[in-house]
């Protein structure tokens, strides 16, 4: 495989808010470029991106998906993402990964949340970016109002790249203000292109020099610092348009394929078994090396694993080692994506995106690589998951299958989890909103045929004490033969918050023998571990164990654990018990405008706010 094959390959994820149109943006280019007969519809359900079921009856995309495009000679990977917060584990688990973004945004509504979600993770990771301003063909628009927006929010290096002619039925052409344009937008591209070469110029000293001395550029310097400030994410082009017109489609991929920045730019660090940071020189002779990004899990097919290959170039029916796991795993087939639709390759080199079968050892962030890498990628990380559901088999048959298929949902999500509360004992189910449990577990009554039924999950309180108590526990049994005696006197006091449960050994004179007082310690324990209030854990106790009494025949290990038990029950309800409500610390990022209502809010759910 020669160099030239790194070139002509890039890939870039498709991003924005719900609804901003980047599934009917990737219908489009598909249709253009041949891979598709006709243009689908999602109110129908016949797209290429979202064909699975969930998707079809929600009629909004939920999972990462993997186009395979051939633009002018030039091989592009373009990953829809779901726009819905709820969904926003799949642009953090590819984002790392991409060489470049393209941010849709919805003309009829401007920056919305998903915009914002998108440029953050863009700047979290360096990744380059372009913007496409969709949807001008809707009426009562203002194109420049939506640009000084976007420059607004997001920096004047936001440039106008493709402007368009008009908004709503006047929208008929646009024109890429480097090729220069006819007509009625020949003046407004030549001004605009005036400001683009500001914009270039700040990108960069030298061409800021040269700026302020010549008042212009070369065009060899502009279109070096061009490439360069994109590259660098201190250019942001936006490019105008109209999906449902075809408008700026075409310039859109010119973007990618000509400006876009090469995977052999792409500075990748990973650390060695020495903990070392180690710099890899992304090449298509050199080493194998890659990561995993997400993996599918199909009834039929079996595993889907997903990977970027970052430098290097992988066989198909060879062997690789995974770093991550220390363990070696055979290729098979490799495939190529394009939807649902999958094409066998013989090799895949820097840049592309790609998909291996039936890995056993490889799962999400794994790095990957030729046998006897060293080099492990930094690990992917990913939103926290903090909405709960208590998750329950609606039959004996689901109580067999729900644990498989709940870590099959896991397994493709990762930002969905599932545990046992061993504080509720309750089954609970975690993801990133609730439209993402609700379909995710819809997808587990289609995908694996399990029934469940969800509820709002029990509170984890506790218990604790506030006052002091002085309390006497005995056991004393006899039925004939062998009794039961135990005494034990306890003192119970508050421990300090978090501390939990202390005991306390201040015997003398051997009231109790010692081989009974760890038996104490545990009857103690247990009995903490139902409250008097409403039967929830005690926690943060100190008990003293300070004087008791036994007998020679009758005392046991057993008999001086109730009489412990017996005491604690005793001892709380005198110590002032009182419940604990759990307490949890979030950060809230909000717009200035909405700062009164959102701390308003927080205050009527008694949230106690500590700074701004």
């Amino acid at each position: 495989m020669s160099a030239e094959h790194d070139v002509k390959v890039r890939n870039v994820g498709i991003v924005g808010h719900g609804g901003a149109g980047k599934t009917m943006l990737l219908e489009h280019i598909l249709f253009k470029v041949g891979a598709i007969s006709r243009v689908g519809s999602i109110a129908e359900g016949t797209t290429a991106g979202d064909y699975l079921d969930e998707e079809v009856k929600h009629k909004h995309t939920i999972a990462l998906k993997v186009m395979n495009v051939d633009w002018k000679g030039v091989r592009i990977h373009m990953l829809d993402h779901p726009g819905y917060v709820d969904f926003l584990g799949e642009v953090a688990a590819s984002t790392p990964l991409l060489d470049g973004l393209i941010v849709v945004v919805d003309a009829t509504t401007g920056v919305q949340v998903g915009t914002d979600n998108a440029m953050k993770y863009a700047d979290a990771f360096n990744v380059p970016r372009a913007i496409f301003l969709n949807k001008l063909d809707r009426e009562n628009l203002d194109c420049d109002a939506l640009i000084a927006q976007l420059q607004e929010v997001y920096g004047s290096k936001c440039a106008p790249l493709v402007i368009p002619n008009g908004t709503g039925d006047d929208l008929t052409q646009v024109a890429n203000i480097l090729k220069g344009a006819e007509g009625d937008l020949a003046a407004t591209a030549e001004e605009m292109k005036e400001a683009l070469t500001e914009v270039v110029a700040e990108s960069d000293d030298v061409l800021a020099d040269k700026y302020l001395e010549h008042l212009e550029l070369s065009d060899e310097d502009f279109a070096e610092g061009f490439i360069k400030g994109i590259g660098s994410g201190s250019i942001i082009p936006i490019i105008c348009g109209s999906v449902e017109k075809d408008l700026g489609l075409n310039e859109l991929m010119d973007v990618i394929a000509e400006y876009f920045p090469s995977p052999l730019r792409r500075h990748i660090v990973g650390k060695n078994g020495t903990s070392d940071e180690v710099v890899v020189e992304p090449s298509v002779d050199g080493p194998f090396l890659g990561q995993v990004f997400r993996s599918v899990v199909d009834p039929f097919v079996g595993h889907l694993t997903l990977f970027r290959v970052l430098s290097g170039t992988l066989e198909a029916d060879s062997d690789f080692y995974n770093v991550s796991t220390d363990s070696k795993e055979r290729t098979g087939k490799i495939f190529t994506l394009c939807g649902k639709e999958q094409t066998q390759v013989k090799s895949v080199g820097p840049g592309d995106i790609a998909a291996l079968t039936k890995l056993k050892h490889t799962h999400f962030g794994d790095t990957i690589g030729k046998a006897g890498t060293k080099i492990e990628l930094a690990r992917i990380t990913l939103p926290d998951s903090m909405v709960k559901l208590a998750i329950n088999p609606k039959s004996r048959n689901d109580e067999d299958k729900i644990g498989e298929a709940l870590n099959h949902i896991a397994e493709e999500d990762p930002t969905f989890k599932h545990f046992r509360d061993p504080e509720t004992k309750e089954h609970v189910v975690r993801g990133l909103g609730e439209l993402q449990l609700d379909i995710l577990l819809e997808r587990m009554h289609n995908k694996y045929h399990v029934e469940a039924a969800t509820s709002t999950p029990k509170v984890a309180f506790k218990e604790t004490v506030r006052g002091k108590s002085d309390v006497q526990g005995k056991h004393k049994k006899q039925s004939g033969g062998h009794g039961q005696y135990g005494d034990v006197h306890l003192r119970i006091s508050p421990n300090s918050r978090g501390e939990g449960y202390n005991f306390i050994d201040k015997i003398v004179g051997g009231v109790v023998p010692r081989q009974y007082i760890p038996h104490v310690d545990k009857g103690c324990h247990d009995a903490l571990e139902k409250g008097v209030i409403a039967g929830f854990p005690v926690v943060d106790v100190n008990v003293e164990l300070h004087f008791g009494s036994y007998h020679d025949v009758d005392s046991s290990e057993m008999a001086f654990k109730v009489a412990a038990a017996h005491a604690i029950q005793k001892g709380i309800r005198e110590a002032k018990p009182c419940l604990l409500e759990p307490v949890t610390e979030i950060e809230v990022e909000v717009p200035d405008d909405f700062m009164g209502d959102v701390t308003g809010d927080l205050n009527s759910r008694r949230g106690r706010v500590v700074g701004m």
